[in-house]
C-alpha cells in the first residue's frame, strides 16, 4: 500500500503512525536495539502490511490483470491504485477505523500532517526524502485525483528508469478501464480485510501493553 493507507492502517497514536509512515526506512533488526515500543510496532506495521497485502489471493488476482499493462510494475501500480480508491470510497472506509468514522478525509489527512509535522526529526530513508515535498504540494490529497497518482508514477519512473512502464501505463489510463475496474474491486474487497488484520496486528503484539493509548 501506498502513503496514505499506510497511514490509516496504522491505530490512532502520534508516534506508531509516523514510525509505520516512515517504516521503509529501517532495514533489517539492528534498528530494534533500545527502540521505544512505539518505534517497533510502527516499523513492524508497515512490514506487516506489505507483507499481508503482497501474498493476499485477492492481490494476487488484481495483480494478474495489472500485468497486462503494466508489466513487473504492477505491484507499485497497485498500491498507487490504493490511496486513489480510499479517497474514492472514505464513506464507506473511512467508518471501518474509529478515530476516522466522524471525520472527512481532508480532517484525517490535515491531522496525519499535524503528526509527521511533529514529529519529522524521527524520518528515516525515502519519508525523509520525500516529506518537505509531500507536505508542501500536498500530495496525499492529491491522490484523489487520477492525474494525482499519473503524476506520482511520472515522478517514480524519472527517478527510477527501471520503472518506466509505470509511468506509461497511468499516462494511457483511463477510468473503465479493465486495469481501473480490476483495482477497484480488489480495494473494495481487500481494504476492509487490511484495516482489521491491522488491527489485530497491533492488539497482539507483544509491545502493546507498553505503550499509552
Amino acid at each position: 500500500m501506498n502513503f496514505l493507507a499506510h497511514l490509516h492502517c496504522s491505530p490512532n497514536h502520534e508516534l506508531v503512525r509516523v514510525f509505520n509512515f516512515t517504516g521503509d526506512g529501517f532495514r533489517g533488526t539492528q534498528w530494534k536495539a533500545n527502540a521505544a515500543p512505539e518505534k517497533i510496532i510502527g516499523v513492524e506495521l508497515h512490514r506487516f502490511i506489505d507483507s499481508f497485502t503482497d501474498e493476499h489471493p485477492v492481490s494476487t488476482q488484481a495483480k494478474a490483470v495489472l500485468r497486462k499493462y503494466a508489466g513487473k510494475t504492477a505491484p507499485i501500480a497497485l498500491d498507487l491504485f490504493g490511496d486513489y480508491f480510499l479517497h474514492k470510497h472514505w464513506e464507506q472506509m473511512g467508518k471501518i477505523q474509529h478515530f476516522s468514522k466522524d471525520l472527512t478525509i481532508h480532517q484525517f489527512i490535515f491531522k496525519c500532517y499535524e503528526d509527521i509535522d511533529a514529529s519529522n526529526h524521527l524520518l528515516e530513508g525515502k519519508a525523509l526524502k520525500m516529506w518537505p515535498f509531500m507536505r508542501t504540494e500536498n500530495w496525499l490529497m492529491n491522490y484523489q485525483h487520477l492525474s494525482g497518482i499519473q503524476n506520482a508514477a511520472a515522478g517514480m519512473s524519472r527517478r527510477h528508469p527501471a520503472i518506466k512502464a509505470l509511468g506509461e501505463f497511468f499516462a494511457q489510463l483511463s477510468i473503465g478501464d479493465e486495469a481501473y475496474v480490476a483495482a477497484e474491486q480488489w480495494f473494495l474487497s481487500f481494504y476492509p480485510q487490511l484495516i482489521l488484520a491491522c488491527n489485530n496486528f497491533v492488539v497482539q503484539h507483544p509491545l502493546a501493553k507498553k505503550i499509552s493509548w
